[in-house]
């Protein structure tokens, strides 16, 4: 049974938006065979101008077989091959990183100065024995 609140909520109306690009939130490729694959993708609406991304109640989710979307689609067989030729590069990147650097031997300890020797105070007799 509703109670008056002396105190109601009020929740302001949010403005209308228009997302006009599809952001691509999701991409997995799986292929164990040559005959055997799916593709996923998950598409939600964004504005590139704002950076919103809709939220994951917008998202369309798209289960494909992979082998068929290579086969009808050539947009999507050439994007694959672009992939494909660049998987060298990607491992060659892959294990630079992880690859840890190569040790750097410790630089030389500079060797201590030599101290200089201290002023020997000469006296008058001293002085006198030397100019003799």
């Amino acid at each position: 049974m509703p109670i008056e609140n002396e105190n109601p909520l009020v929740i302001p109306a949010e403005a209308e938006k228009t997302l006009s690009q599809i952001w691509v939130s999701s991409l997995s490729v799986n292929v164990p065979t040559a005959s055997d694959g799916s593709l996923y993708l998950q598409l939600r609406p964004c504005d590139a101008e704002t950076g919103e991304i809709a939220d994951e109640e917008y998202a369309k989710g798209l289960h494909l077989s992979f082998w068929e979307v290579i086969s009808e689609v050539p947009e999507a067989a050439a994007a694959m091959q672009s992939v494909f030729d660049a998987v060298p590069a990607i491992e060659a990147f892959y294990d630079a990183k992880m690859t840890p650097p190569e040790p750097q031997p410790e630089p030389e300890p500079e060797p201590e100065p030599e101290p200089e020797p201290e002023p020997v105070e000469e006296d008058e007799e001293t002085l006198a024995t030397d100019e003799e």
